[in-house]
């Protein structure tokens, strides 16, 4: 597969894109667009040892066993470079615990219909998503229902829930994506007018893991990266990683995800494939 580079000569990959990615990059995900290469990522990666600058991912890995994420992991760490950056961006564990005990302790403290609604969101985000054996599960029931606190799940899910607030610009219909990578893009959102179930095993949609910044450090580690941070959707060590917008929101102002926690780290200067 032939590798583009930018302008300044940079080779970027960009794993499991989804419809959110630059022509500066090389773009990978299961249906083929303008810009994007088709690609199941549960298969090695279709480039040789040390072929890029950067690999980046956005809410990928959660969507992969602890297995499957550990042998992805190291097909990033052997397509980078000596001295390469893996940046990866997945739902934030710590948060979403800190955050469902704050809605705990409020809901139980004040049970107002806006707090209860608040409540009932957390524990969908946390385990819904693991769990649910039908298409959009119980958050796209909660939708359908009207059965949220929109202000309080645009601070959880940014761009991904503006379109469906009451008022919002009519969209163009997504084109259908079924197969491994089908939620990675359309999120829950995508199923809350489901034309036909598909089980959400078979598309991929379901999380199969979830991450906090130390599981991360570690299986970063185990896949041979070194020099690990916690980043913001802002900061990067990535070259004119401001010019590309990969994880900031349409108008600029937060996290495209802001329920994600952003991480990076470096394949060593000069490194063997880990064990």
């Amino acid at each position: 597969m032939t590798i583009k580079l930018s302008p300044e000569k940079v080779a970027y990959l960009n794993v499991g894109c989804g419809d959110h990615f630059s022509s500066d990059w090389n773009n990978l995900d299961l249906v083929r667009c303008e810009g994007v290469e088709p690609f199941d990522i549960r298969r090695p990666l279709p480039y040789p040892d040390g072929s890029f600058d950067v690999v980046y991912s956005s809410h990928v890995l959660e969507h992969l066993t602890p297995d499957g994420g550990g042998q992805f992991l190291r097909e990033q760490f052997r397509v980078l470079k000596s001295g390469g950056i893996c940046r990866i961006a997945v739902p934030d564990l710590e948060e979403i615990c800190r955050i469902y005990l704050r809605q705990l302790e409020e809901a139980e403290r004040a049970p107002s219909r806006e707090n209860l609604l608040a409540y009932d969101w957390t524990v969908l985000q946390l385990l819904d998503q693991l769990v649910r054996e039908r298409p959009g599960g119980r958050m796209a029931e909660a939708l359908r229902r009207g059965h949220y606190q929109a202000e309080f799940i645009s601070t959880l899910f940014g761009d991904e829930f503006a379109a469906h607030l009451p008022g919002a610009a009519p969209s163009a219909p997504p084109q259908p994506r079924k197969g491994f990578l089908y939620s990675m893009a359309r999120k829950l959102f995508r199923f809350v007018k489901p034309a036909k179930p598909i089980s959400p095993v078979e598309t991929g949609e379901n999380h199969r893991w979830l991450y906090d910044r130390l599981s991360l450090k570690l299986a970063l580690s185990d896949a041979g990266f070194e020099n690990f941070g916690v980043k913001t959707y802002l900061d990067s060590d990535i070259p004119h990683w401001s010019r590309y917008n990969l994880d900031i929101s349409s108008d600029g102002s937060h996290a495209r995800k802001p329920d994600s926690i952003f991480v990076e780290a470096r394949k060593p200067p000069t490194s063997q494939p880990p064990v």
